[in-house]
């Protein structure tokens, strides 16, 4: 059996980034169908063909975990998934009950089946034996027996395979082990996908330990050859037969995107084709008769792709066919033609699966539309969901995406960004702006963006008292504007304990100095947490601090306090710390920062609050907590974190319509998840069933209340919280509404600090020195931006 070297793992490029030759065909709003380009039109330099993909949605309500391995057979659409019996899950909140000889239950695999456009649904309930078994490849096999390549997955063992097929009763007809697969004491071993080929052969992409790894097998099952890989990302059957696999090799320092053939002959890799496309998130199966090899899914776009030639051919955008394509879902071809996609998710409501058919329409036939741009750099999270919905409801207005990701390289991953400042500055851009805090802080005070007040004020709907007034207030520009908002946020501050710092009246600069001055921080294995180093305490502070009055472009280091902060950081790790003993802090066991400042290990904490739990973690540990906030000059103050806000072009022709998208994630209805809300009225929910005592049912038909979590000391050690009291409720209100201060990290004043550090904190300059050197040199960087 053949082994073929492991490339060496060089320099890991930025895989969000795209070629140039994807910009023009990934800008918002492209798609469609159509030829090689003989059907296309250029609209303002997009190229948006003559044809789109009309959706047609149906839900599917009774499928309740995710769905694998779709494909069609006759007029049918086939998947399966797993079933899991119903358990009592109070039993794990017994004290007598026995984790050492309980089994989890063993899950059913269902195979399914609808028509082609959701009807007659079938299904059949294949019961396993033991263990936990799952599903890693999947056909339809002679006499239509189901054909199932099953994983094993019985921890802590090694997991085994087989081959079983079954009837479409769920009865087993025959079961073949597979030998010779799973690596010799491998530690992890998944196998991610199969693939049955054309010509009769099986290939198993698997994964194992930190590598990838292709098996080929003959159609008796047997190995015939395997190669092993660093970072492939999947294979696929080409129209003709060939099976390719993504994958990536360096050509010097930059990386070379790559589509490999196996040689089935040789058990072994084939030719190489360079690929022109980076971010690929899945291949598929080209249509019969379609002009292209396969097609290629870049997370945007769906295109078919010609493997000689490279050429791409753009099939549909999925934001414009009212799709968010996320990683759980499976693609082909109905037999009259019609693309369908089914897609399931976990929201908060539980399982949520969908099937989507996909009908080629000219766009001459299409209802007329306001079209409305919505433009970022690296959009994630909810915002593509957002505009779906919104799509999806609206009948005289559509949303198309621009990612301005697209425009940037693995060479220059700052193209797409400077590109999108570069079209807002000079009025252009899309009508509707998404970012983080980064992004958008530079267009906050340069009358680029609307006041959303302005809106707000004449909503029927909303109103600025909705809204918590302290977060309000520091997304405001410095005319008192409101230029961007945030359904939601995060607040970072500095936590003590009452032992170390109950006695500290203020948090200044100078008080924290004089309290690492007063402790004995040279026996202290850690100060701030195992990666917190001096400039990384610095940096920090100019982000989240009054140093730097961003608004009016005047930075303000020159002073005692900023003095303080240089003195601070040369008293913290240096930035090449080794932290690679982190985890022998007593006795060779790892404890955690909550175990450390009770052992006097650690001084404070960076708290990140996204919600209550770290709040109720930290008050289970400490009897007593300080939240000191970040030092100020004015005393200590707690950070705003803003989630990913949206403001509105100035220079937008649909004002209206944008805002109407916007409020929607300001409604009480809107859907806000892992973080603090904006809206009081869902604060409060929050806090309610914060405070509402899960229970459960003893063998006794006792109610006994169940632990909302645990604070992980080490060594097992944890330390179980319930619902929080009153007091708590009070003390984590009251860091919500005293936040002021809003963070901003911007990369060149980063470097700037970097650069200027290195000399003070070898003892070559004094704090003093480089303080002065660090205002002039940001003011300049400063002013230039203005």
């Amino acid at each position: 059996m053949h082994q073929s070297k492991k490339k060496r793992n060089n320099i890991i490029g930025l895989a969000a980034a795209v070629l140039a030759l994807m910009l023009l065909l990934a800008a918002c709003g492209d798609g469609g169908g159509g030829g090689r380009g003989s059907d296309d039109v250029n609209v303002n330099d997009r190229i948006i063909a003559e044809y789109a993909y009309v959706p047609t949605f149906i839900n599917m309500p009774d499928v309740q975990d995710h769905i694998h391995g779709a494909q069609t057979h006759g007029d049918r659409i086939y998947y399966f998934y797993q079933e899991w019996p119903e358990q009592d899950d109070s039993m794990f909140f017994d004290e007598d009950f026995d984790w050492d000889t309980w089994q989890p239950p063993t899950p059913a695999i269902v195979i399914a089946s609808v028509g082609a456009d959701g009807g007659d649904p079938q299904r059949t309930v294949i019961q396993m034996d033991a263990g936990r078994p799952e599903i890693a490849g999947f056909r339809i096999a002679d006499a239509g027996h189901f054909g199932l390549l099953l994983v094993n997955q019985d921890w802590p063992n090694p997991p085994t395979l087989a081959y079983a097929e079954f009837d479409r009763q769920g009865n087993e007809i025959s079961h073949q082990p597979l030998n010779g697969i799973v690596p010799a004491n491998a530690d992890w071993f998944h196998v991610s996908q199969v693939l049955f080929a054309d010509n009769g052969y099986i290939v198993l992409f698997a994964s194992a330990d930190r590598g990838s790894i292709v098996h080929i097998l003959d159609s008796a099952f047997s190995p015939v050859g395997q190669m092993e890989m660093d970072f492939g990302r999947g294979m696929v059957q080409a129209a003709d037969g060939r099976v390719l696999v993504f994958d990536w090799e360096m050509d010097g320092n930059r990386p070379i995107d790559l589509l490999r053939e196996i040689d089935f002959a040789a058990g072994d890799w084939g030719d190489s084709h360079p690929i022109s496309v980076t971010n690929i998130r899945a291949g598929f199966p080209a249509n019969s008769g379609d002009p292209f090899d396969l097609l290629i899914d870049d997370g945007s776009h769906l295109f078919g792709y010609d493997i000689a030639s490279g050429e791409r051919t753009p099939l549909l955008n999925w934001i414009e066919s009212e799709l968010v394509a996320d990683w759980g879902y499976h693609l082909g071809f109905l037999p009259d033609g019609r693309l369908f996609v089914l897609s399931s998710r976990w929201n908060m409501d539980g399982m949520e699966t969908e099937l989507m058919t996909l009908t080629r329409t000219a766009r001459a036939e299409l209802p007329a539309r306001e079209i409305v741009t919505l433009g970022g750099f690296g959009l994630w999270g909810d915002i593509r969901a957002q505009v779906v919905e919104f799509n999806r409801t609206s009948q005289t207005h559509q949303i198309q995406v621009r990612d301005y990701m697209i425009y940037s390289t693995r060479d220059d991953w700052r193209a797409g960004l400077n590109r999108f400042l570069t079209e807002l500055a000079t009025g252009q851009g899309p009508d509707i702006i998404w970012g983080d805090q980064m992004t958008l802080a530079p267009l906050m005070d340069r009358g680029i963006l609307l006041d959303l007040y302005a809106f707000m004020d004449a909503d029927p709907d909303i109103s600025r008292s909705d809204f918590f007034p302290n977060v309000l207030r520091a997304f405001e520009a410095g005319d008192g504007s409101l230029p961007m908002a945030a359904n939601n946020f995060n607040i970072q501050t500095m936590v003590g304990t009452a032992e170390a710092v109950g006695h500290i009246q203020s948090w200044t600069t100078a008080d924290m100095l004089a309290l690492l001055e007063a402790t004995d921080i040279e026996n202290m294995p850690y100060i701030l947490g195992e990666w917190m180093t001096g400039e990384g305490f610095l940096t920090m502070i100019l982000a989240f601090s009054d140093f730097i009055d961003w608004r009016e472009g005047r930075a303000n280091l020159d002073n005692e306090d900023f003095i303080n902060l240089l003195e601070i950081a040369a008293r913290l790790p240096a930035p090449d710390w080794d932290t690679s003993d982190r985890y022998i802090v007593h006795g060779g066991m790892y404890v955690s920062e909550l175990a450390r400042m009770l052992q006097g290990d650690q001084l404070l904490t960076m708290a990140f609050f996204s919600g209550t739990w770290r709040y109720q973690e930290l008050s289970a540990v400490f009897e007593d907590m300080v939240m000191l906030g970040v030092p100020t000059h004015d005393g200590g103050a707690h950070v705003i974190r803003p989630g990913s806000g949206m403001g509105i072009n100035s220079a937008s022709a649909h004002s209206d319509t944008a805002w109407s998208f916007i409020r929607q994630t300001l409604l009480p209805d809107a859907r806000i998840e892992w973080s603090i809300p904006l809206r009081i009225d869902k604060f409060e929910e929050m806090m309610a069933e914060e405070m509402t005592q899960q229970t459960w049912t003893d063998i006794d038909g006792s109610e006994v209340p169940m632990s909302h979590g645990s604070a992980w000391l080490g060594d097992g050690q944890s330390i179980e919280f319930y619902a929080m009291t009153e007091e708590q409720v009070r003390g984590f209100r009251a860091i919500v509404e005293s936040a002021s201060l809003l963070g901003r990290f911007d990369e060149t004043i980063h470097e700037i600090v970097q650069e200027e550090l290195l000399p003070f904190l070898a003892g070559d300059r004094s704090a003093r020195d480089t303080a002065r050197i660090l205002q002039n040199r940001i003011q300049t960087f400063l002013s230039e931006q203005r």
